[in-house]
């Protein structure tokens, strides 16, 4: 079992997708599939599609200050554009997206709160 030290981005990446051991702080054990890492919380055993519905949500929120007049100009931009467009959260995921259910409901942890996150080697 390898630990996953520090707990930031950088590392857990590589195990977006995989299962992992959790001990909290207060001494709480967890198993669970690790999805991803986003504004200091982890978030375990979600589906590739709940991921990518969870990455629209929060990009239309972030939209909500800008003014419509911004925001058909952009579109009309997009629309133009002959590349393909990927985002962040689907090249994070290993394809296919494990079946993350078998550890049960997603949930998410502050990282403050893990006190160590661990991988089977």
């Amino acid at each position: 079992m390898r630990p996953i030290h520090p707990i930031n981005e950088e590392q857990c990446r590589p195990y977006f997708g995989q299962p992992v051991f959790i001990i909290l702080k207060n001494g709480t054990e967890l198993v669970g599939t690790l999805s991803r890492l986003d504004k200091g919380k982890l978030y375990f055993n979600e589906t590739a599609a709940g991921i990518q519905s969870s990455a629209s949500a929060s990009t239309q929120s972030r939209r909500g200050g800008a003014n419509s007049k911004s925001l058909g100009k952009a579109r009309s931009q997009t629309k133009k554009s002959d590349r393909p467009r990927t985002s962040a959260v689907n090249e994070a995921f290993p394809v296919p997206y494990p079946n993350s259910e078998l550890f049960g409901n997603p949930f998410e942890l502050d990282i403050d709160n893990v006190g160590a996150l661990i991988v089977p080697d």
